[in-house]
């Protein structure tokens, strides 16, 4: 009788048992919270690396020729930014200097030399990313500009090319990169752009006020950098 008491005991509990454990009340499980949100302004610093070609040309029968534009940019940038889900819209502007120059000689023929230094660069533009946790893939594209110095002429293994002049150029920069929050308020980002700055053209006085030399700029740079968001 006590082992039939025990058995039938056993079977009620066992039926019983989920109907128990649903009233008994459980913590609800929250998400975790995230550790960054884009959305904001944002202030930082950048440094990379520059190289590119200045393509020079004369309209009196010298040959043309580039200017292998090689060297370091450094500068600040700033921008909003706007998260929706796991996209993030933004916008951003950047201003650099610059050891960037190059130069060419050319002794075939009627000879010709040249070289070309950018001083300062910057860009305004647009940004579109993709955010998971942390890490946040972006394309970025907008207007750029660059000053640019520009020298040439015949080729003179003493003296080097004898006149030339200073333009502002402008045109368009796209690239893409990878931001990542360290902490709520920093990231890091790595970057590539492409830049195409346009033609411009000028004269060589004194030595040469009849000739004319224009010159195509196109560069490719590589950065990193640090930001920290205002809010």
């Amino acid at each position: 009788m006590k082992a039939l008491l025990i058995s039938a005991t056993s079977v009620v509990l066992l039926a019983a048992g989920p109907a128990i454990a649903a009233d008994i009340p459980v913590k609800a499980r929250t998400a975790p919270e995230a550790i960054y949100t884009w959305t904001g302004f944002y202030v930082g610093i950048q440094s990379g690396y520059l190289w590119g070609d200045a393509k020079h040309s004369f309209n009196n029968g010298a040959p043309s020729d580039t200017s292998n534009l090689k060297g370091f940019v450094s500068g600040l940038h700033a921008g909003y930014n706007v998260q929706s889900g796991s996209f993030v819209f933004g916008v951003e502007v950047d201003a650099e200097g610059s050891t960037a120059k190059g130069d060419f000689e050319n002794i075939t023929g009627i000879t010709s030399e040249g070289s070309a230094d950018l001083v300062v660069q910057g860009s305004v533009r647009g940004r579109l990313g993709f955010t998971t946790g942390p890490a946040l893939l972006y394309v970025t594209g907008g207007w750029a500009y660059g000053q640019f110095r520009f020298r040439g002429g015949p080729f003179d293994p003493n003296h080097g090319a004898c006149c030339g002049f200073s333009d502002n150029m402008s045109g368009w920069t796209a690239g893409g990169g990878l931001q990542y929050a360290i902490s709520s308020s920093v990231s890091a980002r790595v970057e590539y752009r492409y830049t195409d700055y346009g033609s411009t053209s000028g004269g060589l006085p004194p030595t040469f006020p009849g000739v004319t030399m224009g010159v195509d700029v196109t560069s490719h740079a590589i950065r990193s950098g640090f930001s920290v968001k205002l809010n």
